[in-house]
């Protein structure tokens, strides 16, 4: 067996060993895993109906059904499958881009793909980002293939991976229009026929017609109140840094302050910037071949950032940092690109040993930090399921409608109870989650949830006042943002 063979079997069964570890210790569910695995209970038909009234497509959620008719739906394999997605990015790496670009190419793709700290978010969520971001990277591989030898072959792939990428995620579809376009102008530029692109398109258009009629009644519906709030400057630098990242938002991890954080990125972003102008400027002065994949690349992997940037400045707030990772497989294939082409300069060689040696250690303490988070869920969950089983197995919850989104993640921790949402206009649509719709309490005794947010804490208060006129709380426990509250007559 060569070496190089060797190289790539140890790359691939490293980052496969990596990601199956993560998954095992993750059992953290947040509202939109939470929302993922009540969709996939849904039938088939349930899910397009459903959403039909989302923001995402059915594609996701439809492979997810069918995984889990195979391998069962505990949180590892509804999680293996968000894996599968991030191996299959791996594969692309190990033949097609090496076919294409060479080892040099190849290996820094599958080790970057690793070892970026944004990956571990992708082969853990029960999402559909790390598919979307396959069949992005499958469709843009296949554009590059449609350009070199115009077969049958590469054309019905390069439909196919789009329109999977499409009907995956809102951004695939925008990843998918700016391939189309720079393929448009790659085949004008080199004088080749460009026909069959438009009779591709046409086929495209039609195939995703269906979905497209949903998705401009979405537009109109979210026009005038969406949940992504507008663009701010915080957002921008956020969107900046958020794959380099070895914490988010909402993660409370303590090893580093936020000013420790943001200095050791951008010194990380900094060395990436001087390799990527380095490379940039000396390959157009030298009219060096590898610029075009490198331009290529970039552009297809910002067009949907900055198209998703002017929709939101202009109409509708839908620049998410998370769904940049849908084109994120093209961000990771420039570097590889950039990296390839610097280590042919002795001073860059060593800059791009620093790059990936400072991502290694980021990516590192994402691995470990990550663990240890999950450790301390583990626990909190543990304490959960203690507090609402103590006096009894099977307790009733109850929540305010304005915090429904605490009751799929409790009926994920405490399952096989009763669960019922306080709505008395009856007007909130709670699919696809599974709970019983009550204007009153008619229990003697249960277990009431608050989601511990600010925004929501005056209109808490005020139920809580009504509430003690004639109930009384005999024990609570705040934990993670939930709180519980045992109430009683």
């Amino acid at each position: 067996m060569k070496r190089k063979t060797v190289i790539y079997i140890f790359l691939f069964v490293f980052g496969a060993g990596l990601f199956t570890c993560l998954n095992l210790k993750d059992i953290e569910m947040p509202y939109d895993d939470a929302y993922s695995v009540f969709m996939m209970k849904s039938s088939y038909s349930d899910i397009v109906r459903i959403t039909s009234t989302d923001v995402h497509p059915p594609l996701y959620y439809w492979g997810l059904k069918a995984f889990s008719s195979l391998f069962g739906s505990s949180a590892f394999a509804l999680r293996l499958f968000s894996q599968l997605g991030v191996l299959a990015v791996l594969l692309l790496g190990c033949f097609p881009i090496r076919r294409f670009f060479g080892d040099k190419v190849a290996l820094p793709f599958i080790l970057l793909m690793i070892i970026f700290p944004v990956t571990q978010y992708l082969v853990t969520d029960i999402r559909m980002y790390s598919w979307a971001m396959f069949f992005v990277l499958a469709c843009a591989l296949s554009a590059y293939d449609v350009y070199r030898k115009n077969k049958v072959c590469s054309w019905l792939l390069f439909f196919f991976t789009g329109i999977c990428a499409a009907y995956l995620h809102n951004y695939g579809l925008m990843s998918v229009l700016g391939i189309y376009i720079l393929l448009l102008a790659a085949l004008i530029r080199g004088k080749k026929k460009w026909r069959y692109l438009i009779f591709c398109g046409i086929l495209f258009s039609i195939a995703y017609l269906p979905w497209a009629v949903q998705l401009m009644s979405q537009l109109r519906d979210v026009e005038a109140d969406y949940w992504i709030k507008p663009l701010t400057i915080n957002d921008l630098c956020l969107h900046i840094y958020y794959f380099y990242s070895p914490k988010s938002i909402w993660l409370p991890f303590t090893y580093f302050t936020k000013y420790q954080m943001m200095v050791w990125l951008i010194l990380i972003m900094f060395i990436q910037l001087i390799l990527t102008l380095k490379v940039l400027i000396t390959g157009f002065k030298e009219k060096d071949k590898i610029i075009c994949p490198v331009v290529f690349s970039f552009l297809a992997f910002l067009f949907p950032v900055l198209l998703g940037g002017v929709i939101s400045l202009t109409s509708v707030p839908i620049l998410v940092t998370r769904y940049m990772t849908c084109s994120f497989g093209l961000f990771v294939l420039g570097i590889a690109f950039i990296l390839a082409k610097a280590t042919e300069y002795p001073i860059y060689r060593t800059l791009s040993y620093a790059f990936v040696f400072l991502l290694l250690i980021t990516g590192g303490v994402r691995a470990y930090s990550g663990v240890k988070h999950y450790n301390e869920i583990d626990t909190a969950y543990g304490q959960i399921r203690e507090f609402v089983t103590k006096d009894k197995e099977q307790p009733v919850f109850v929540v305010n409608s304005f915090s429904y989104q605490e009751m799929p993640r409790v009926q994920l921790i405490v399952p096989n109870c009763e669960y019922y949402v306080l709505d008395r206009d009856k007007s909130t649509n709670f699919e696809p989650f599974v709970f019983e719709r009550i204007d009153s309490i008619p229990f003697h005794d249960f277990i009431l949830l608050q989601h511990d947010r600010k925004d929501e804490q005056r209109e808490f208060r005020l139920y809580q006042a009504e509430l003690l006129k004639e109930y009384s709380i005999t024990d609570s426990l705040r934990i993670l943002d939930i709180c519980f509250y045992k109430v009683s007559k």
